[in-house]
């Protein structure tokens, strides 16, 4: 009689049916009749279309690379428009045409899915279920679509299975589903890092990123889980030894060490899955993060050695992730050691922290060589004294580079010509939370004269590619810390205007505060831009008192409009618009309802006029 070919069957191992007990670790795809290993449809290739499973990567790697694509031509297509703009516009008289919209539908491509968040007017304002528990935050349409199409399309090709016998059909399932899993990991460990090339080629923000990062992460662990439990369901119906179940389970466990690897880095996968939980993760940001890097180390442990013991044919693409986790450490640290340590000079970083009003910190970081950033950057912080291991992320509110020669003199050579810049200072406005920040204002505050000393290192810059050089009209809103971001650009387009390499002709600050004494947080940098030649006829400054007296013993300039209450942005939008000079651009930095509140203004505004809205926000 012919052997059976249901799985079920209770494979009783004999004396002369020995050289027949089932190899766990042969993964050779047989199908066969004469394949009589009961297991063969919970191990190896036998049953999993290859071909199928290499279609669709290449066609999922098809969708990633068309969306970036598509997103490349419509920065290069911007920046050529906003090139055109600026050499156009330098000259007054040339601002006009660039006032209205030249192509009515891209305004409402804007106002309806550019610029719109899902649901009405939230976007980066969070959800949150009560003081404690932070649910994050919503998307934009785009984004919105983006991770439809992503997760759907995954979706459709782990379902994509001919009809056939069922324990084919689950182990075809399995090699489908884990092959896309670790597929996908490639771009989970990408989109999390700060070195992604993609943010500089793409001009996409680190927080964008930050979101599909989260979300390939939630598909890997989907397919990960569907291509355990359709491991598990096979082997589970198998009889051997007179036994099914669990024990084969445990047999097959005990029998293959690629299969114990395999659920070691499927445990940890779980682990990150829900220790990664919104509410989690912000209220215990530092220890999610530890736990995070131990976890991704433990799931890369069991994923390498899971294909590599059976040598599995998706092996190459773990090396391409596990190269972009170790070129990221040796990237970060090459720019710290470039920045912070001058061999020149013999000398490392050093970092004054002063305690200010509002329960802020000014940091400011002497660097030993010389450092440039585009307005709008952000740097990660290093503060051994403070936290030995972790960084974080601030925005450069200020920065300034002395001259290594202090002589003014007229070049005689050509190498008179290089730029010859000496030490940098750039300064932070850190506002007290918890953790870091709440340290790091204590420490100053605790200190007799409200400020310490010691060394650290700052890495980067990152972001800062948002260029505001063509815009004859420019709104910044910034409130609280908020204003570090948009405070650089004023003096970059003040330099510019004079320079005659910026089209900026009217420029308003918007910052709202808590309290008038807060604006000693950048008294010494309002000082010196006041100074500026064409301060007086170009900027405007108003600040918004919500919670105090306007009356400050802070020396300020004159032409400050200081009032109390909240902003209305509406009202500061179309006020703008009726003296709009070129195009205009609205761009925000603060909490998630107050920049809401500006995109929705700007929204409702922007098939109107040529209206560009920009929004600087940090999420995790």
């Amino acid at each position: 009689m012919a052997p059976s070919l249901d799985p079920t069957t209770d494979f009783q191992p004999t004396p002369s049916s020995a050289i027949h007990k089932p190899n766990i670790d042969n993964v050779k795809a047989n199908a066969s009749i004469t394949n009589l290993d009961p297991f063969k449809f919970s191990h190896g290739l036998t049953g999993v279309n290859q071909s199928s499973n290499y279609l669709f990567v290449d066609i999922l790697t098809s969708t990633i690379f068309t969306i970036l694509f598509f997103v490349l031509c419509f920065r290069l297509v911007t920046a050529t428009q906003r090139y055109t703009r600026r050499i156009s516009t330098i000259v007054l008289f040339k601002q006009k045409f660039w006032e209205s919209n030249g192509y009515k539908p891209w305004a409402y491509i804007k106002k309806y899915f550019l610029y719109a968040p899902i649901l009405n007017t939230r976007h980066n304002r969070e959800i949150r279920l009560s003081s404690a528990v932070n649910m994050g935050t919503l998307p934009t349409r785009l984004q919105f679509l983006i991770l439809v199409v992503y997760t759907c399309s995954n979706i459709a090709y782990c379902l994509a299975i001919p009809k056939q016998p069922e324990t084919q059909r689950l182990a075809e399932f399995r090699g489908r589903c884990g092959a896309l899993a670790v597929f996908n990991m490639i771009f989970t460990i990408l989109f999390a890092l700060r070195n992604n090339p993609f943010i500089w080629m793409l001009n996409i923000s680190y927080d964008t990123f930050s979101l599909f990062h989260r979300w390939t992460a939630r598909i890997v662990f989907l397919e990960m889980l569907a291509h355990v439990f359709a491991w598990m369901y096979n082997t589970y119906q198998v009889k051997y030894n007179g036994m099914k179940g669990w024990h084969s389970i445990n047999w097959v466990l005990a029998e293959s060490l690629s299969y114990r690897w395999g659920m070691a880095g499927f445990v940890a996968v779980t682990f990150l899955f829900f220790h990664s939980f919104g509410p989690l993760r912000h209220a215990f940001y530092e220890t999610f993060l530890n736990l995070h890097r131990l976890s991704i180390i433990v799931t890369l442990a069991g994923v390498y050695y899971h294909l590599a013991k059976h040598a599995l044919p998706q092996l190459p693409w773990v090396y391409v992730f596990i190269a972009f986790l170790a070129a990221e450490p040796l990237i970060r640290t090459a720019r710290i050691l470039h920045h912070n340590f001058s061999f020149k000079r013999k000398a490392w970083t050093r970092v004054y922290i002063e305690a200010l009003p509002g329960e802020a910190s000014r940091v400011t970081f002497e660097l030993p060589r010389s450092w440039r950033a585009n307005p709008g950057s952000y740097v990660h912080v290093y503060l051994p004294r403070i936290a030995l291991w972790s960084s974080h992320p601030f925005s450069v509110a200020w920065s300034c580079q002395e001259p290594t020669l202090q002589k003014e003199s007229l070049p005689t050579s050509l190498n008179d010509l290089k730029s010859k810049q000496g030490p940098t200072t750039i300064s932070c406005i850190v506002r007290a939370r918890t953790g870091l920040t709440r340290t790091i204002y204590n420490k100053a505050s605790a200190s007799k004269e409200g400020r310490v000393e010691f060394w650290g290192a700052v890495e980067g810059p990152y972001g800062g590619f948002h260029s505001l050089d063509s815009y004859g009209t420019v709104v910044l809103f910034a409130a609280g810390v908020g204003i570090t971001h948009q405070f650089s650009f004023i003096r970059h387009l003040l330099v510019g205007h004079v320079n005659h390499t910026a089209a900026a002709q009217k420029i308003l600050l918007i910052w709202s505060i808590q309290d008038i004494k807060m604006l000693k947080w950048i008294q010494p940098w309002l000082a010196e831009i006041t100074n500026l030649s064409s301060f007086q006829s170009l900027v405007r400054i108003r600040i918004h008192v919500s919670q105090s007296a306007v009356d400050c013993d802070v020396m300020l300039p004159a032409s400050l409009d200081i009032r109390r209450g909240r902003c209305d942005p509406q009202e500061i939008v179309d006020q703008e618009l009726l003296s709009q000079t070129g195009a205009m651009v609205v761009t925000v930095c603060g909490p998630g309802a107050y920049s809401d509140s500006v995109r929705a203004a700007v929204r409702r505004r922007v098939s109107l006029r040529s209206v560009d809205f920009i929004e600087e926000a940090f999420s995790y």
